[in-house]
């Protein structure tokens, strides 16, 4: 036993070696999304935005767990469909987060709420298979733009 102590103990560095060792910070990965700069308040208010969406789309997943398709349909509508949009025109009057959007970034953002439209329309067929498929486009659009731009 004595004999296998030393042994590994000739194998390990010694302390005085890993304390004259320069560390290094990791690198962190390059971020190659596109920056989008814009005031203070629009910026919030699509943070705000991007929040809700977040917690809408898990209300939307828990009432697909449940097979109610119609609330599921109702939330999408409301808070991420096209009647969603322009809830902050009064307060950022004209200075909204889509007019400091880059042309790309504002048409994902349409195309999420066109999604969310559709998808509110198709769950109200009531066809789960075509509902999680229109969700699937949802999500598509939320993932490409989150994916190409940043804010920060």
């Amino acid at each position: 036993m004595r004999h296998a102590l030393i042994s590994l103990a000739l194998l390990l560095p010694s302390p005085l070696a890993l304390a004259q060792q320069p560390v290094q910070p990791p690198t962190p990965p390059q971020d190659y999304r596109q920056l989008v700069t814009m005031p203070e308040l629009p910026r919030a208010l699509m943070r705000t935005d991007m929040q809700d969406h977040l917690v809408a789309l898990n209300e939307i997943f828990g009432y697909l767990a449940e097979n109610n398709l119609a609330a599921a349909a109702e939330t999408a509508e409301k808070r991420l469909g096209n009647s969603s949009m322009g809830k902050h025109a009064v307060m950022a009057r004209g200075q909204g987060p889509g007019r400091f959007m880059p042309d790309a970034m504002r048409q994902m953002g349409w195309g999420m709420h066109a999604a969310a439209s559709e998808f509110a329309e198709v769950a109200k067929g009531g066809d789960t298979a075509k509902t999680y498929t229109a969700l699937q486009k949802v999500m598509t659009s939320c993932v490409a733009c989150h994916m190409s731009f940043r804010t920060r």
